[in-house]
């Protein structure tokens, strides 16, 4: 039995057409794993901001908690805590707050928080205290940049909250660590407090020019 002939010219353009088909579903094939993968992408990008928008708004909670807890704080501490005396007379300010800064760092590492950089300021001009009784007391206001944890800053602040001299955690921040998600940037501003070593003369001065005065100090223990 003999097979058919088929035309070569036939064969050729059937050949021509298969490798047409070919290259075009590989084209259409590839085609359709890029969008895939783009739509992945984007999936994935939306999902990431949706975590961190709940991330941002959980840190801003949990912040509003502390400020809240720290008014309390305030209102409670500012009347059982004495202010800081430092042992020795001093003129020099800094020298005034004795031990309390190295407690204050002392907190930080015990809680195991890397300190990023430390900033003070004495004497701040806007301090409460410090503008109504400026003869009486020495100001120092630290600023703190931290890199943690929650539940470390936590345990920071409880331990400043038990510190035995009147402190003021004046401001606490808290910002997302882009380099991982589970930590975060902490800065907190602490305004420690010491008594100055001045003669009874310049007491009765200061009490002369302003003699409504103790009203905004009366929570301090002197």
């Amino acid at each position: 039995m003999q097979l058919p002939n088929i035309d070569e010219k036939f064969i050729k353009q059937y050949k021509e057409l298969l490798i047409c088909g070919l290259l075009l579903f590989l084209a259409v094939a590839f085609g359709l794993r890029q969008v895939i993968v783009s739509v992945m992408k984007v999936q994935s990008t939306t999902q990431e901001h949706k975590k961190q928008k709940e991330k941002l708004k959980e840190a801003k909670k949990k912040l509003k908690d502390y400020e809240d807890a720290n008014k309390r704080l305030m209102d409670k501490q500012s009347n059982i805590k004495k202010v800081f005396q430092p042992k020795t007379s001093t003129e020099d300010s800094i020298a005034s707050f004795g031990g309390m800064f190295e407690d204050i760092i002392d907190y930080v590492k015990i809680n195991n928080l890397m300190l990023r950089s430390v900033e003070y300021q004495i004497n701040p001009s806007d301090d409460v205290i410090y503008s109504k009784f400026p003869t009486l007391y020495n100001v120092c206001n630290v600023q703190l940049m931290l890199v943690g944890t929650y539940v470390q800053l936590e345990g920071l602040i409880r331990d400043l909250t038990v510190y035995p001299y009147f402190i003021n955690i004046s401001e606490v921040k808290i910002n997302p660590y882009e380099k991982d998600e589970q930590y975060i940037i902490v800065t907190m501003n602490i305004t420690l407090y010491s008594k100055k070593q001045q003669s009874a003369a310049s007491v009765v001065g200061d009490g002369a020019a302003k003699p409504n005065g103790g009203g905004a100090a009366g929570g301090l223990i002197q």
